[in-house]
């Protein structure tokens, strides 16, 4: 795996050397030849270091404000912080930050003018998404503060931002697996609202059958926007991925995921008894064999948490970038407490990880070692269902961050180990 140390902030590049150099003659000219090239590079200006892993990335942004920052997993900041300030070029509206980012990486990026902070502290960005107005307040000002690059076609949404619009800008480095074209699916996406009032989308391939195992995604708010049947529709049509049913599980609220989530029975609870007796009257209710439990972040560690906890409910579980630094009480529980709750014959399920590269940070939060991040906890956990005996059929670390390419990559190659018997047990890193 490619050492992520260098995916920093840096000084200069070649690029920005020269227009510096030619700012002092021609201010005008400078300009305009720089935002020729950013044209021509459609965003971002990347230059090799000659013998590196990874490669100086320019970002230029063009606006009359008084403060522009850049927000990238690529930064690789500790939380809460989530963007760094850009510097902006005297007498001009040019604004530039120049990163290290390895040659592998895909990843969004934002332009955010003024933008609001989520606290000092972890513990400060907890309560914040935590209380329904404090997360109301922030989003709305989130949602106002971002830019996206207007030189780069290749937009996504915002995990964070209460608008459905693309508007994350997308950097893919010279040797990333490239974006893949996407299918509409619109008319294979039925939309339900189950008895005690939870939506779920419940959708089908284009020719499946009627047999097909079942995979329950989690945080399904989320993953229409960010195209997570789109990219799991391409893979199933071009063979990579067999032929699934898949259900997207939404929250009640923006809120109640971190109370629901939190290993907490209620979640299991309701996908038993709300979720499971609605698909069995519909006749797309599995073996639990043949059923599939995925989540990402905090819906990583709810589905870590009720394969453990309730093995009648699903055969296979793919927590992706999974809050498994997770305490119940950090006063007197130290973090990583569910792999503390893996022991030898815990489970029967079959199990697959995965997590970004990018996510090498410290969590900074009460209770959880200094030390520990997304990516060692989540190998943490992948030794302790390893240790416990358990069916793991792999790992894998991809280089991207906490977002969504993470989460197509992890279920475009985590479903075929997870539902194919023969698949081996792997460690990847893509």
């Amino acid at each position: 795996m490619t050492d992520r140390a260098g995916s920093r902030v840096t000084s200069t590049s070649p690029r920005l050397g020269r227009f510096e150099a030619e700012f002092a003659r021609d201010p005008d000219a400078a300009v305009g030849a720089l935002l020729v090239d950013v044209a021509a590079a459609r965003g971002p200006i990347i230059e090799e270091i000659a013998g590196a892993p990874d490669a100086l990335v320019t970002f230029v942004y063009v606006d009359d404000v008084d403060q522009v920052e850049l927000g990238t997993q690529a930064l690789m900041l500790e939380p809460p912080r989530t963007s760094e300030r850009m510097r902006r070029v005297a007498g001009t509206d040019v604004w530039t930050l120049v990163l290290r980012v390895a040659h592998d990486v895909t990843t969004a990026y934002r332009f955010q003018v003024d933008p609001p902070v989520l606290g000092d502290t972890t513990e400060e960005m907890m309560a914040t998404v935590s209380d329904p107005e404090q997360q109301a307040a922030f989003v709305a000002a989130y949602a106002r503060s971002i830019r996206p690059d207007p030189y780069n076609p290749r937009r996504v949404t915002d995990p964070l931002s209460d608008s459905g619009e693309p508007r994350n800008s997308v950097l893919v480095m010279p040797d990333a697996v490239a974006l893949p074209s996407l299918p509409d699916v619109s008319e294979r996406v039925e939309e339900h609202v189950l008895p005690g009032g939870r939506r779920v989308d419940l959708y089908r391939p284009a020719n499946g059958g009627d047999d097909l195992p079942l995979v329950v995604v989690l945080d399904g708010e989320h993953c229409r926007p960010g195209l997570v049947l789109e990219h799991l529709d391409a893979a199933i049509a071009e063979g990579r991925v067999p032929p699934v049913r898949v259900v997207l599980w939404h929250n009640l609220s923006p809120t109640s995921r971190m109370v629901e989530m939190a290993c907490n029975p209620v979640l299991p609870a309701a996908l038993a008894d709300e979720l499971f007796p609605w698909l069995d009257e519909r006749g797309l209710l599995p073996p639990v064999a043949q059923r599939v439990l995925a989540g990402f972040s905090y819906g990583g560690l709810a589905t870590a948490y009720t394969v453990l906890h309730r093995p009648d409910l699903f055969g296979a579980a793919l927590p992706i970038s999974a809050s498994l630094f997770f305490t119940p009480d950090p006063n007197t529980e130290p973090g990583e407490w569910l792999a503390r709750q893996v022991r030898p014959g815990s489970t029967r399920a079959r199990w697959f990880l995965a997590v970004g590269q990018l996510e090498a940070t410290a969590i900074g939060l009460p209770g959880v070692a200094a030390d520990t991040t997304m990516v060692s906890s989540a190998g943490r956990f992948h030794d302790a269902l390893r240790d416990a005996g358990a069916d793991v059929a792999g790992l894998l670390e991809y280089p991207s961050g906490h977002e969504m390419f993470t989460v197509h990559a992890a279920i475009e190659q985590g479903l075929p180990a997870l539902l194919t018997p023969s698949a081996q047990p792997a460690d990847l890193a893509e």
